[in-house]
This record gives structure tokens, C-alpha cells and sequence, in this order.
């Protein structure tokens, strides 16, 4: 078998230039692994900040759409704003009805839908009914016991805003959703800016194959904002 010449002329640098070669994929390797590693925990810790930051914040505006899939489909679609501890409203739809509610602190206002006066209920929260649950505390639905699986998923552009996304299966703290579901999948928007969450879409389902399953879209914004919430007249 005949040699090039340049191969058997240069063949005694081979050796180290290979040796050479080998370190730097080696490093090349370790370091992306590294650096791969070291992304995954940055991401993780913007997501924990942005998850205190929501639960920590004084006030925020909310959208809330919910579809509870099935023979009987229950579909809801309010909006409103939260002040911190105890105040809060909405207005929108339920089962294709308008509602409209307010509560502060242990009193909850709301509007009869046919004559448009408000009613009063006496130390009724509303916002702890478990039917209601998800359209007056938007925030129930982000407490978890703990998230076995988190991914970063990159930036991505929402309604003109550069936001990070995430995708996570977390067990859920939440009497409603564990009643009635055990298999959670959410896909969550944070602002790398003032990281709170931003949006959130929820899909929760039964894991023995049962076709009903509920869908949630979230969306929250006007963080720390200085918003009134008085009792209606």
C-alpha cells in the first residue's frame, strides 16, 4: 500500500497535532455541556423569581378564559383586577351569562344580571368557592407542591413583547383541579424585565384516558399598579 508523501513527511507531527485536536473537542464538549447546564439553571431561577414576584405582588390586571370539556361543556371568560389581600372584580360570562362580582375582604357584591342592582352577601368569599375559584383568584392555578419536570423553551414574541417561555408538569395545589384531575400540563410566558408571569395556558386532564379535560388561558399584566377597588353603589 503506497503512503502520500506529504503524509509520511509530516507523519511525526501527527501524533501531537491529534493530541492537540483531541483536547480542544474534548473542551469544546465539556464546555457546552457546561454552558447548557449552566442556562437550564438560570432559566429555572428567572421561572422560581417570576412565580415569587406574581404571588408577591400588590395589585395586577387578569384575563381568565376556562373550558371544561365534556357532555356538559362549562365555559367562562371574565376579566378583571386583584389588590392585594382582599379586594377583587370581575366582569364577563359564565354559561353564556353575564356576572359581574366584587369582594373586599369578607363581603362579596354582586350585580343581578336581568335588573343590573347590586346584592349584597354578608361574609361570603367568593373568591374561595371552589366554582369560582379560577375566575376570582387567577393565582390558585400556580400553586404548585412542586415541578418534577421544567423546560426553557427560548423567547418568543407575544403580542409584540419579547417574553421567555416555559413548559412544565407540576403537582398542583389546588382543591378544585385535584379533585377532578390528576394529569397537568402548563406552558408559561414570563416578562425577562420585571419577571412575573405574563400569560399562561393550563391543560389538565385524567390520566386513565377519560376524554373530559379542562382548558385554561391566563393572562396578567399592570403589576404593583395603584388600582381602586370600591364597593359598588
Amino acid at each position: 500500500m503506497l503512503t502520500p508523501r506529504w503524509l509520511m513527511l509530516n507523519r511525526h507531527r501527527i501524533g501531537p497535532i491529534a493530541v492537540v485536536l483531541g483536547v480542544l473537542i474534548f473542551v469544546l464538549v465539556l464546555g457546552g455541556m457546561f454552558f447548557s447546564s449552566r442556562s437550564q439553571i438560570d432559566a429555572q431561577k428567572t421561572f422560581d423569581t417570576a412565580l415569587y414576584n406574581t404571588f408577591a405582588s400588590k395589585s395586577f390586571r387578569f384575563t381568565v378564559e376556562s373550558k371544561l370539556l365534556g357532555e356538559n361543556e362549562f365555559y367562562s371568560k371574565v376579566e378583571g383586577e386583584r389588590v392585594m389581600p382582599d379586594k377583587v372584580h370581575i366582569k364577563g360570562t359564565i354559561l353564556k351569562t353575564p356576572v359581574e362580582f366584587t369582594q373586599i375582604q369578607n363581603n362579596t357584591y354582586m350585580r343581578d344580571p336581568f335588573s343590573g342592582k347590586w346584592i349584597t352577601l354578608n361574609d361570603v368569599r367568593m373568591s374561595q368557592a371552589e366554582l369560582f375559584v379560577t375566575e376570582l383568584n387567577p393565582l390558585s392555578n400556580f400553586n404548585f407542591k412542586d415541578i418534577p419536570e421544567l423546560s426553557y423553551r427560548g423567547e418568543e414574541q407575544i403580542n409584540g413583547e419579547t417574553l421567555l417561555a416555559y413548559e412544565l408538569r407540576p403537582n398542583v395545589e389546588n382543591i378544585f383541579l385535584e379533585e377532578q384531575f390528576n394529569d397537568f400540563f402548563y406552558k408559561v410566558w414570563v416578562d425577562p424585565k420585571g419577571k412575573t408571569i405574563r400569560q399562561a395556558t393550563i391543560r389538565a386532564n385524567k390520566t386513565l384516558g377519560d376524554v373530559n379535560g379542562l382548558e385554561i388561558f391566563i393572562k396578567m399584566w399592570d403589576y404593583n399598579r395603584n388600582l381602586k377597588i370600591d364597593i359598588p353603589q
